[in-house]
């Protein structure tokens, strides 16, 4: 197992999407250490990633925003030399072979009665 490969991330408080991308990285096993940066403490910051958060950034300056394009995540991160370590896979199959009566399919969308 290689070292783990350092990693910021613009983020700011109550960041749904952040959560969700630190939940995504855990999923995929991706080896990082993350150094959260707050987009709030700097005016520059604020201007560059408000609207895209989140964001990682190598420390070659390569930048990923999870707001664009979140299926393309593991590849960024293979590209970044970032190893990822699988230890279980669930098949969705098995989970939405057959929707619960309670759910409601609209628009190809899921919609609770």
């Amino acid at each position: 197992m290689s070292a783990p490969v350092s990693l910021q991330l613009f983020t700011t408080a109550g960041c749904h999407l952040c959560a969700q991308l630190e939940a995504t990285l855990a999923q995929l096993g991706a080896q990082v250490v993350l150094e959260r940066v707050e987009v709030a403490d700097e005016a520059v910051w604020v201007a560059r990633y408000a609207l895209r958060i989140p964001v990682l950034k190598t420390s070659a300056g390569e930048e990923y925003s999870f707001a664009d394009t979140p299926q393309m995540l593991p590849e960024w991160l293979t590209m970044q030399g970032v190893e990822l370590v699988v230890t279980e896979v669930v098949s969705s199959l098995e989970h939405d072979a057959e929707a619960p009566e309670s759910v409601v399919m609209r628009n190809g969308r899921r919609f609770l009665n």
